[in-house]
């Protein structure tokens, strides 16, 4: 089984893309929650939690945030550790595509696998769960 090669134009483009999508999508988050927190809009109620009577994978989200965000680590990871976990993989994704840009020597720098994402999957199993 021979790898695909790196096509770096198409790389550059996708990053870019993903890149301009979380900064607009951050910006309508930022805007909900301060619209939500100033009381102009009422919160939602987690239709998952209400019927199943367990958390959803974003129950307790925007807390971990701003603990993150004021580095309070430990109570972020309490609050619901996909938010960690999240900024973890993004962080990897990004510096992993800058590297292979940078490069230009064939490798990815970026993990392609699967194994990640299925063990985030028991993690976050586990955290609502327990």
């Amino acid at each position: 089984m021979t790898k695909q090669p790196l096509h770096y134009d198409n790389l550059k483009k996708d990053f870019i893309a993903i890149n301009i999508m979380l900064v607009v999508l951050g910006f309508v988050m930022f805007g909900y929650i301060m619209l939500q927190k100033l009381g102009i809009i009422p919160t939602m109620p987690c239709v998952m939690h209400d019927a199943l009577r367990i958390y959803c994978p974003g129950c307790g989200g925007t807390r971990a945030l701003f603990a993150l965000l004021q580095g309070d680590l430990l109570h972020s990871l309490y609050y619901n550790p996909a938010i960690v976990m999240g900024l973890g993989w993004f962080l990897h994704y990004e510096i992993g595509v800058i590297r292979t840009l940078r490069k230009r020597d064939g490798r990815r720098y970026y993990c392609t696998s699967y194994t990640p994402w299925i063990v985030c999957g028991v993690i976050l199993l586990i955290f609502h769960i327990v």
